[in-house]
């Protein structure tokens, strides 16, 4: 049996649900595919490097013909028809599949359409972290990952040792996927996220941003009001407690834990070890107006 609760608010428009299995803290995950031989993907590289500067980029992929992928789901893109293969980025989606024109220009322009999700990446690489070879072995052999289209729900099993190799290939990289999600509830309407969480965390991050706002901590500047459309919901996430302090993982309150701050302000936090609090930067800079 499965529910979603309203997880966080990604920006003023857009309510994503995470969906949480009621009989423990999985997320289950889908497999999203990419072949270079059918679909040349332009902006792959502009794509890796905006997930390098704000944490994750957005896209919208073909689900292949199946209808019911929730939004706020994980998934993983996994790279087929060209060596080397594998599994390449991780995400979550961010709208449940709806209509548009198919991505082959030719069916397009004889009207043919396809299923498509609104996603977000949270981590993407032009190489494999793990490989096609490493997919065929156990837990992952019992999956059979040369899908002939995306949309397909990966066994739940096979999901969390992949979600647990996934982690320790790219835990302190930027753009670093999530672990699964610990959600409890207390009495009445009250409810409590707890993200078992490596470094940088998206869903942490996101959790963060829905209390907070975009608007920086220290300096109150929101950036997309500043700049424009350009830096609408730009904003990075400071950890309180620094991240080497810690060590590889631990369980992150993304309300306690975490405070979105400008990036400019992020820099002048870290000038010194350890780091100013918030409070501290904001002295500063109320001291120098």
């Amino acid at each position: 049996m499965v529910r979603t609760w309203p997880f966080w608010q990604l920006n003023d428009a857009l309510r994503v649900e995470i969906t949480v299995a009621v009989s423990g803290d999985t997320v289950s995950a889908y497999l999203f595919a990419w072949n270079p031989k059918r679909w040349t993907w332009n902006d792959l590289d502009a794509q890796i490097e905006q997930v390098g500067v704000s944490g994750h980029t957005d896209d919208r992929w073909s689900s292949g013909n199946t209808k019911q992928i929730p939004a706020g789901i994980r998934f993983f893109l996994i790279r087929l028809g060209v060596e080397p293969k594998g599994i390449i980025g991780s995400g979550v989606t961010l709208s449940a599949p709806d209509f548009g024109p198919h991505w082959d220009e030719e069916r397009a322009a004889s009207g043919d359409e396809t299923l498509y999700c609104d996603i977000r990446f949270d981590y993407l690489s032009d190489g494999v972290l793990i490989t096609w070879e490493e997919l065929q072995q156990p837990p992952f052999s019992s999956f059979r990952w040369g899908v002939q289209a995306s949309g397909i729900s990966i066994p739940t099993l096979v999901s969390e040792a992949l979600e647990e190799l996934w982690q320790s290939r790219t835990a302190g990289a930027p753009g670093t996927p999530s672990a699964p999600i610990s959600t409890t509830l207390p009495e009445g309407a009250k409810w409590k996220v707890v993200v078992n969480a490596y470094e940088r965390n998206p869903l942490a991050r996101a959790v963060c941003i829905a209390h907070y706002g975009h608007r920086c901590q220290v300096c109150s500047v929101d950036l997309g009001q500043k700049f424009g459309e350009i830096a609408d919901g730009f904003i990075h996430v400071h950890h309180i407690v620094p991240l080497a302090s810690i060590g590889l993982s631990y369980e992150v309150d993304p309300i306690h834990d975490l405070v979105p701050v400008c990036p400019t302000c992020h820099a002048v936090i870290h000038l010194q070890v350890p780091p100013l609090s918030v409070a501290e930067a904001r002295a500063l800079l109320e001291a120098s107006l």
